[in-house]
């Protein structure tokens, strides 16, 4: 009887409803005064706006999911826009014709007897995990099996390589002579400060990796039409008679790191006694503040501090793809190279000149991920992972290793537009980088729909098809909230009612009973 009672209310709430809401249509369908006919088609008219306009909405917040930023290109003032020289990186590369003094007396400790020969087989496997560069697929063990059994001769380490490469590298004031920015000398220990990367230890001039934006140790390169020149000259030096260290530079972004599976903006060594020149372009990228309302998976940027996940200080696309390397490599072989310990690897260096204390490249102490022996050097070898191939970066790749990348928000363009070698008087190598003109456009991500604009194309949707709008709202809840108890109290009022009638009318046939008895 209850459940009776309740529909009996609710199918009135109902009728009222839609005999008097603002929705287009309705109150034909509720209407009897209208032929079965006529309120058929209008119920047909709602079905179809109603439907239209689900779909309608469902495409535009599809749309509005996947393109809500756009990239435009607007042009820059030169009177009021300044420019910036990109960071620029130097990693200290491996020469197998080069004598390392300081790896023949790693090897040299090596020796449980004096009697020992020099094992060049050792160092060899030695130079190959130290620099990326001089590794090949099947070398770890083809310098190593050999030895295995041997009691009388040097066997190749089976721990402790990251001591070994932090005593075989060469420092700042080691791989730097001179630095100049515009013809001006500037201390180049003080501001290429060393990271950790998959090349080994590098340097990085002006990396939000490193150093604080325009701190102590940020070097200004801005670039104006008062002061148009933008020229970075590098020079490399002997650090001995013996010994000319090899290196590569990168010009790269201010949140980039070197990596080895990036090379486009890579320069590799020159013969002893060249100069080289690098000349290049950089456009730049602006972000509007409403950018960083949108998710990263629709924008498909993300921006360096939002990387709160990475041991690097910043994210960006190339610390995204180290860790991605460093993961599978744990993954697959419950260890990783020790080049991998990622981080900064950084102690001070004094603010004086290039005497002063230089910094001498050590692996991070906050990175406690497990450091791969022989047998897990093997394990990676084996399985290609300790120098992959870039086919990892396709997000199309489904055979094992994938890394799943968003570029950075704030990556510049960079293109290079031309290269020259000349030779030169002194001993060494030296590098120009030189911006060839001032940039006179930039790109701009900007939001193409705001969160204000979907409920404004919505409620526009709605008002169309179906006549609805804020009120129509109001309406619907006032009518099942306010108005349904309304009508819950007059049916309990009318029910009291009737009862008491009833027994009213009982009473007086009692009476009537009595007096004609």
């Amino acid at each position: 009887m209850v459940v009776v009672k309740a529909f009996r209310v609710l199918y009135r709430i109902l009728v009222d409803y839609c005999s008097n809401c603002s929705l287009a249509g309705v109150g034909y369908i509720s209407n009897r005064k209208y032929h079965w006919t006529e309120r058929l088609f209008w119920m047909a008219c709602v079905l179809f706006a109603w439907t239209g306009s689900y779909m309608l909405i469902n495409t535009y917040m599809e749309l509005f999911r996947k393109d809500a930023v756009s990239i435009v290109v607007e042009n820059l003032d030169p009177r009021k826009d300044i420019a910036h020289f990109p960071s620029v990186g130097v990693c200290e590369m491996g020469y197998t014709k080069q004598q390392y003094d300081a790896l023949q007396q790693v090897i040299d400790g090596l020796r449980t007897t004096e009697e020992m020969e020099y094992n060049y087989d050792v160092e060899e496997f030695m130079l190959r995990l130290i620099y990326h560069n001089l590794y090949n697929y099947g070398s770890i063990k083809s310098y190593c099996a050999m030895y295995k059994d041997c009691d009388d001769c040097v066997k190749c380490p089976v721990e402790g390589y990251p001591r070994f490469s932090n005593a075989v590298r060469a420092n700042c004031s080691q791989l730097f002579d001179e630095c100049r920015w515009n013809g001006k000398v500037f201390d180049c220990c003080r501001y290429f400060r060393p990271i950790q990367t998959t090349m080994g230890s590098c340097f990085l001039l002006n990396s939000i990796q490193t150093v604080s934006k325009y701190g102590p140790q940020w070097l200004r390169m801005d670039m104006s039409m008062a002061s148009p020149k933008g020229e970075l000259q590098l020079n490399f030096s002997r650090a001995t008679t013996a010994l000319l260290l090899s290196f590569k530079a990168y010009v790269q972004n201010e949140e980039d790191i070197p990596h080895m599976l990036l090379t486009t903006l890579q320069f590799n060594q020159m013969p002893e006694g060249y100069a080289g020149k690098i000349y290049i372009t950089v456009q730049s990228i602006a972000n509007d503040p409403l950018v960083r309302t949108v998710d990263k998976s629709v924008r498909r940027c993300v921006f360096p501090d939002e990387g709160t996940d990475h041991r690097y200080a910043k994210y960006s696309y190339s610390v995204c793809v180290t860790e991605c390397l460093k993961t599978a490599q744990i993954k697959t072989c419950n260890c990783c190279h020790h080049n991998m310990l990622l981080g900064s690897t950084g102690s001070s260096v004094g603010s004086g000149s290039s005497t002063a204390v230089s910094h001498i490249p050590s692996f991070p102490e906050n990175d406690k991920s497990p450091v791969c022996g022989y047998d897990g050097l093997n394990c990676l070898d084996q399985r290609d992972l300790m120098f992959p191939q870039t086919t990892i970066m396709q997000p199309w790749r489904t055979n094992g290793l994938v890394c799943d990348c968003f570029p950075s928000c704030t990556e510049h363009e960079i293109r290079i537009i031309g290269r020259e070698t000349d030779m030169e008087a002194r001993t060494g190598r030296s590098v120009l980088i030189k911006i060839m003109s001032l940039p006179s456009q930039r790109y701009r991500r900007q939001i193409v729909r705001e969160d204000i604009d979907v409920v404004v194309s919505i409620g526009g949707i709605l008002g169309l098809f179906t006549g609805a709008s804020i009120l129509s709202l109001v309406e619907f809840i006032y009518f099942f909230t306010v108005r349904f108890g309304s009508y819950v109290v007059t049916e309990i009022k009318e029910e009291e009612s009737a009862d008491d009638e009833s027994d009213e009318h009982d009473k007086q046939d009692n009476r009537k009973a009595l007096h004609h008895g």
